[in-house]
């Protein structure tokens, strides 16, 4: 046999002494669920939104700061150029100092020996050139005689400035109609402050 229940749910909860929950009941229960899940969405967003905007920030002030050190780095590389050309400018300088300093001492040099050697020329002796490198002077001249080429030689080795003297060759020739003799001469040349050195 079938049995049919007529009876709405409720009115059958009602019938066996159980109150049923009303329609409003359960409305508000489903209106908790979705303003739970309302309020849980817009604290994700709000979170991801602040997370977003805080790396955003971050990012922006990276992005700032590494700018910035390109730019630093890149003024220091300009000084850094700077510098080296201006080092390559000081030593420039410093040999160009150093230069003019031998230069000077050459010259106090040279005006003290060509002193010296117009000091002992005896008369009737020319010099025609002269020649002065690395300490070894070079003289070649004329003279009217051998014998005054002989005490030319004697008069530098006297000086003890003018050491290992030696006559290289001695030729005669006219000039003039004159009877002359061309010599060249070999010596070392000690400055005055050397006098002891050999």
């Amino acid at each position: 046999m079938i049995k049919v229940n007529l009876l709405s749910p409720e009115k059958k909860d009602i019938a066996k002494g159980i109150e049923a929950p009303s329609i409003i009941e359960k409305q508000r229960e489903s209106q908790v669920h979705v303003g739970s899940a309302i309020a849980a969405a817009v604290i994700t967003v709000g979170v991801i939104g602040f997370m977003y905007f805080s790396q955003s920030y971050r990012l922006d002030s990276s992005t700032r700061f590494l700018a910035e050190r390109k730019a630093r780095k890149t003024e220091l590389d300009n000084v850094l150029k700077t510098l080296e050309h201006l080092e390559k400018a000081k030593k420039e300088l410093d040999r160009k100092v150093k230069v003019i300093g031998d230069l000077k001492a050459r010259q106090k040099q040279t005006v003290f020996m060509m002193d010296e050697l117009s000091r002992v020329l005896p008369d009737w002796v020319w010099l025609t050139r002269l020649n002065f490198s690395g300490g070894v002077l070079n003289i070649t001249g004329r003279a009217r005689t051998n014998h005054l080429i002989a005490n030319f030689i004697d008069n530098l080795q006297s000086t003890n400035h003018f050491f290992k003297i030696r006559l290289n060759s001695t030729q005669r020739s006219r000039a003039s109609g004159i009877e002359v003799f061309n010599f060249s001469i070999n010596c070392r040349y000690r400055k005055q402050s050397d006098k002891k050195a050999v």
